[in-house]
This record gives structure tokens, C-alpha cells and sequence, in this order.
């Protein structure tokens, strides 16, 4: 009886599922290595405060990127929805772009960071292109994982992919507070290393996505044209109940990035702590992130997505919490150092859980052929999220600096998601039943 169950899962796995499992888990791996020293949350907030850069123009580096990363995707869904190979359409986007971060590192070494406003205008380009490369990227690798990765088999590949990433990028977080240190390389040569050395890491993910083998795909039998397709975005949003909740749900999660580049610029100017602390954050961020992969990856396969929301909102409004709460109860700025380490902790969870979550709420809902339309707009809609941390900026500037309130602001906004996730169905229970007649 074991066997015979054993036997049939083995034949419900797609061909070459051992070779690209890896494959995804090493791309996932180095890539988030790479983010470790190309932080958007660490490492360029302070290098950016550093070169005098303004809580609005570090909100709106935020935007940007997000944006880039977003707003594309529509246009891209509806070029690769006649497309049966996606992986082309990965590798290209993510080469480009990446390669702008190499650039960056020699700019800042030739001209030792100066001019400032320069440098500022340059980090913000590039942060700019490679998110929009990587937003491009996305869609073609979200439909590579789930050709490649049966919808209860992702829960695991994305858990071991982050726990890998997890630890590798637990120990370059030690690199990186070395570097960032008196003992480190004198500024601005040890911020263009950790540039440099992510760099490196991203030419590695590349490299294992490209081994990937890609199965031919179900299509659209033809993809539409601009006249049919924008109608089709409508009448989507108009008659799919499911996808319109889910959507406003994510707007409205959307708001937790208000303060998501200002914790950093907080510990900075704030709490007076030295810029090596992004180093720390990022390897206690790290323990979050680990923690956070291990158990909801599991909960996603044994509870299913829905379940995931619930706790992705939890965990999330902790982190504005810990901001808040922290400072008020401890004063020793040694101790302080360690203690705020707490917010990136709960940061990186609260994004470890995003994608079994919120992005695979969609993978399980939408059809194979149609999934490239489902997530190119749901990511484009989402693009509005990315005026938020400008936003944030714009409070910060307009309170004088006044981070309590930004913290408060953002706290409630993302507890306001709740009851919009709580009408959401699971998705896993909608097989054989048209999303639109998900009940009122």
C-alpha cells in the first residue's frame, strides 16, 4: 500500500523535477546572498545617508525600485502569454540589468564617491534598472517554478532554497559590518566591495537558472492584441471575485512599506549607531528570515495559502511595533545595537513569507495559461504600493522628522488588510470551480 503511494507520487513529478529543484534552490540561494550586500533596506539607506542623500529621496528610492519592478509586468504578461518557453525570456532582462551593479562599484571607486549628488543619482538609476530587469525576469520565473514544481512540492523548494540563502547570507552579514568597520576598507571603497562582491553572487544565480530545463508550456492559443487585451484586464477585475479581494488586500498590505527604507535611517540619525551595524541587521535579519522559511513553507503545504496571509500580516505589523517599543525601553546604546537588530529580524521574516504567501496565493489560483496574465497584473496594480514609501518620506519631512508617527501610520495601515484577507477563499479549494463564483 506504502509503495504503491509511494510509486504514484513519484509519477505526479514533472520530468527532470531532481535537476531543476536545484537549480531554482541555487538561484534563489546566491540571489539572496547577493542582496545581502546590495541591501535595499541596509546597506544602501546608509551608504545613501552618508552621501547626505534626504529621508525623501531615500523613500523615493524605494518607489522607484518597487515600481520598476511592478509596473512592467503587464506588458510582460501579455508578450509571453503566447510563449510555450519562458527561460529566454529570464536570462536576457537579468543580464542586463545586473550588470549595471558592477558599473556602480567602479564609478564609486574612480571618483571616490564625489560628487555626492552624482553618486546619489547614479545609485538610484541603477537601483532603478536592475528592478525593473528583475521584474521582468519575474514572470517568466514564476511560470519556470511552477512548470517545474508541483503546487505542493513549492512550499518545500522555496523553504531550502532561503534556508541556504539563509545561511550563506548569515555569515556575509559578518562581511559586510567587517567591511563597514575601522578595520574594514576606508569609505567609499568598502561600500563599492560590497557592491562588487554582489555582483559576483548574482552571476551565479544566473548561471544555475540557465541549467534549468524547461518543459514546453500550455499558451493562449494566440496572444491578444492591445484592443483585446486591455478589456480583458477589465472584465477580469470585473467578474473575478476572488482576484478583485485579493488584489485589494495587497493594496492595502501594500501600506507596511511606508517605513520600510526609514528603519535604518532611524538607527542612524536617531539612535546615533555606527553605519556597521547594517552588517549585524543583516545577519540577524537573516535568523528571521530562516526561522520564518521553516515554518510557514510547512504551514503553506499543510494549512494552504489563506493561512499564510493571517500570519504574513502578524508578523509584519511587529516590525513598526519593535521600532516603536524598543527605544522606550532601552536606553544603553550598546545594548541598543543589538536589541534594535529585532526590526530586521521580523523585516526579513515578514518577506521570507511574502512569497509562499501573497505571491503563492496567485500560482495556486490562476491556470497554467492564464497565470502570466494573473501575475503581470497583479504585480502592475501593486506598482501603486510604491508610492508609499515616498509617501513615508514626504511624513517624515513634513513632521520634522518625526519617525513615532511614521511607525504608528504604518502599523495601522498594514492591521487594515486583515479583514479583506479573512473574505479571501483558499485557493486549493477552488480546483474544478470558476474563480467568480467564489461565494459573496
Amino acid at each position: 500500500m506504502d509503495d504503491k503511494g509511494t510509486n504514484l507520487n513519484q509519477l505526479e513529478l514533472p520530468s527532470h523535477y531532481r535537476r531543476n529543484f536545484w537549480c531554482l534552490v541555487s538561484d534563489f540561494c546566491f540571489f539572496g546572498i547577493a542582496m545581502s550586500f546590495f541591501s535595499t533596506s541596509t546597506v544602501i539607506p546608509g551608504f545613501l545617508t552618508i552621501l547626505g542623500a534626504s529621508t525623501t529621496v531615500i523613500g523615493l528610492l524605494t518607489t522607484l525600485g518597487r515600481a520598476g519592478w511592478l509596473l512592467p509586468q503587464l506588458f510582460a504578461a501579455r508578450y509571453l502569454a503566447g510563449k510555450p518557453y519562458k527561460k529566454a525570456y529570464v536570462l536576457l532582462p537579468a543580464a542586463l540589468s545586473r550588470s549595471l551593479i558592477a558599473l556602480l562599484a567602479g564609478v564609486i571607486w574612480a571618483t571616490g564617491a564625489k560628487p555626492e549628488k552624482l553618486i546619489i543619482t547614479l545609485v538610484m538609476f541603477t537601483v532603478t534598472i536592475f528592478f525593473l530587469g528583475d521584474g521582468l525576469a519575474s514572470l517568466g520565473w514564476f511560470d519556470l517554478l511552477s512548470k517545474a514544481i508541483p503546487s505542493r512540492r513549492r512550499g518545500r523548494m522555496i523553504s531550502t532554497g532561503q534556508v541556504f540563502s539563509g545561511i550563506f547570507s548569515f555569515m556575509a552579514g559578518f562581511v559586510v559590518e567587517w567591511m563597514l568597520s575601522e578595520r574594514g576598507f576606508p569609505f567609499p571603497d568598502n561600500f563599492a566591495s560590497l557592491f562588487l562582491i554582489g555582483f559576483i553572487m548574482l552571476g551565479i544565480s544566473f548561471i544555475a537558472i540557465s541549467f534549468l530545463i524547461e518543459r514546453k508550456g500550455v499558451t493562449t492559443e494566440k496572444a491578444p492584441t492591445w484592443r483585446q487585451y486591455l478589456p480583458q484586464l477589465w472584465s477580469i477585475l470585473k467578474k473575478d471575485r476572488t482576484f478583485r479581494r485579493y488584489t485589494i488586500a495587497r493594496q492595502i498590505f501594500g501600506l507596511n512599506t511606508m517605513a520600510t527604507p526609514f528603519y535604518m535611517t532611524f538607527a542612524l540619525e536617531k539612535l546615533h549607531l555606527p553605519a556597521q551595524v547594517a552588517g549585524r541587521y543583516t545577519s540577524i535579519g537573516v535568523v528571521g528570515s530562516i526561522l520564518a522559511e521553516i515554518v510557514f513553507g510547512w504551514l503553506n503545504e499543510k494549512q494552504g495559502t489563506k493561512h499564510v496571509l493571517y500570519y504574513s500580516i502578524i508578523v509584519t505589523a511587529f516590525i513598526p511595533l519593535f521600532a516603536l517599543c524598543i527605544p522606550l525601553f532601552v536606553s544603553n546604546i550598546t545594548l541598543i545595537a543589538w536589541v534594535y537588530g529585532l526590526v530586521f529580524l521580523v523585516s526579513n521574516a515578514s518577506m521570507a513569507i511574502y512569497m509562499p504567501g501573497w505571491t503563492g496565493y496567485i500560482l495556486d489560483f490562476a491556470s497554467e495559461a492564464e497565470r502570466p496574465l494573473y501575475m503581470g497584473l497583479t504585480n502592475t496594480l501593486s506598482g501603486i504600493t510604491a508610492i508609499f514609501s515616498t509617501l513615508g518620506g514626504i511624513i517624515l519631512q513634513w513632521s520634522g522628522n518625526n519617525y513615532n508617527l511614521l511607525f504608528i501610520l504604518t502599523l495601522i495601515g498594514t492591521l487594515c488588510a486583515w479583514p479583506f484577507v479573512a473574505i479571501l477563499p483558499e485557493p486549493r479549494h477552488l480546483e474544478g470551480s470558476l474563480a467568480a463564483e467564489a461565494p459573496l
